[in-house]
């Protein structure tokens, strides 16, 4: 027994140092794209007439958003004989009339926005995407998700880079509407900087694939024929295409210069079905795509780049085992656990450290608002992220597993509210509410029960070594159940008084 869980504990903490440590050589190669060689993808002018640009819009039960999409559109600065716009509409509530009302009324400034409606859900966004091709030609596709507002400027700005015949798509760098409602949106904004700085900027440094990310991007029409078209396989259909589509010889540009607004999850029930989708999404893509990519002719460092690319999510299984094994260390080893939990220790703290690191690297050197922050508060607010993620190992440690074993799961989307300012309810707003409490939430609190329990033992028999990682994980899921417990007793509240109020 003591050899089984110090095994695990031993090989989890080195998986956690091993992706940490990746994450940390991406931001030393993000840090020498900006003050060495520079980063900034060349810019090539249009030559000859512009060419027709597709704006794809997919949604499914977005009424209160996609008003606010329709009219950001409908100010993109595009000539209006080479723009097609598509709604591509899978909804079953009353977001389907609230979009038609907005697409008469914007119909008379001049765009015209075809609302296309599909009989069934069939292959959830992917389907929705590849549907709006089979009836269009457009040169260039561009797509936006809900929660978006484009800049008017953005087509006329991105198209340039396609002056370049061999790129195949080009991704913009998200921004954050509403980054100041609470603490966990700026958790969260702090964390898609991380992405859109060290994380893409490095890859592309680095001369590894990078990945469109779903929405404020644009794509060349011919390389998402090429790579096979959208397929609906993989939660994180972005991804898998992307893969698909470098793997055929395209060039992908991040362009961390251009900014598109977007409104972030404000719920924590909405980050875990955003979580879920990423983190199982990207273990399909790579159960899908990792042998093709260690069989094709590109160099060892992108293969390797590329494949802690995929395989980054598998960190949470692990995580959440070396969480669990360590709570058995006073129980199994008595006052020698010490000694046994050094080498774990010392593999928990350079994680920490290097993950620090990169949360600094892109925050410091990253083309956004947070990052002139003070370094003081960039190290607490990436202290708080990393507490707050590891709470989420059981959640998404599921999701890998599910990946993994090829274990389908329906494209649950994530609300988006068009709550912004500070003070605005979000438990007034009852169409998307989350589901009831689950045994995966009372998990969580016992967990952060047992590992409160952990540390006041271990301090009581002298194992002081051990109270740190303790206290930490204690931290870590209470509170991802503080949020949840919070935002339940918001929802029941709101409920209470609909109620009253219909009576």
């Amino acid at each position: 027994m003591k050899f089984i869980i110090e095994t695990i504990s031993l090989f989890s903490a080195l998986i956690m140092l091993m992706f940490s440590l990746s994450q940390a050589w991406l931001a030393l190669y993000y840090q020498r794209s900006k003050t060495i060689r520079g980063h900034t993808p060349v810019l090539k002018n249009w030559e000859g007439p512009l060419p027709r640009i597709l704006v794809q819009l997919p949604i499914y039960n977005e009424l209160y958003v996609v008003e606010r999409l329709l009219q950001a559109v409908s100010r993109l600065d595009y000539p209006r004989n080479l723009l097609t716009v598509q709604l591509l509409d899978d909804s079953t509530d009353e977001t389907s009339a609230i979009a038609a009302n907005a697409i008469a009324k914007l119909a008379h400034g001049g765009i015209k926005i075809d609302h296309i409606r599909r009989v069934d859900r069939t292959g959830y966004k992917a389907g929705a995407l590849q549907s709006g091709l089979k009836v269009d030609d457009s040169e260039f596709v561009t797509i936006f998700d809900a929660d978006f507002i484009p800049n008017s400027d953005f087509l006329k700005k991105i198209i340039g880079y396609f002056g370049n015949p061999k790129v195949g798509m080009v991704q913009t760098r998200w921004e954050h509407l509403n980054e100041n409602y609470s603490i966990l949106t700026k958790l969260l904004s702090f964390a898609i900087d991380a992405h859109f700085s060290v994380e893409q900027g490095g890859r592309q440094a680095a001369d590894g694939f990078i990945n469109f990310n779903g929405t404020a991007g644009m794509w060349r029409r011919k390389t998402i024929e090429e790579a096979g078209g959208w397929q609906d396989d993989c939660l994180t259909e972005d991804l898998d295409l992307s893969f698909r589509a470098q793997l055929k010889g395209w060039q992908f540009l991040f362009v961390e210069e251009i900014g598109t607004p977007s409104e972030l999850p404000a719920q924590m029930s909405a980050i875990r079905t955003q979580q879920f989708r990423w983190t199982k999404g990207a273990a399909e893509t790579g159960r899908k795509t990792l042998v093709r990519l260690w069989s094709s002719q590109y160099p060892l460092l992108t293969k390797i780049v590329g494949s802690f690319h995929m395989l980054n999510s598998f960190v949470f299984p692990f995580l959440l085992l070396l969480s669990l094994s360590l709570l058995l260390f006073p129980a199994i080893y008595g006052t020698e656990a010490a000694a046994y939990f050094t080498p774990i220790n010392i593999m928990m703290g350079t994680s920490l450290i290097a993950i620090m690191f990169t949360y600094w690297t892109a925050h410091y050197y990253g083309q956004f608002v947070s990052s002139k922050k003070s370094t003081p508060s960039i190290l607490l607010r990436a202290f708080l992220f990393i507490v707050m993620v590891n709470g989420l190992s059981v959640h998404n440690g599921l999701a890998v597993i599910q990946g993994l074993v090829g274990r389908t799961t329906p494209f649950v989307r994530t609300p988006k509210m068009n709550v912004v300012a500070p003070g605005e309810k979000l438990a007034q707003k009852a169409a998307y509410r989350p589901k009831p409490f689950s045994l995966q939430y009372t998990f969580e609190m016992c967990l952060a029960l047992l590992f409160l329990g952990a540390a006041v033992y271990s301090f009581t028999i002298g194992l002081y070594a051990l109270i740190p990682a303790y206290v930490f994980f204690a931290c870590a899921y209470s509170m991802v159940t503080y949020f949840t417990v919070q935002e339940m007793r918001a929802n029941y509240e709101a409920s209470r008084g609909t109620l009253v109020f219909k009576s």
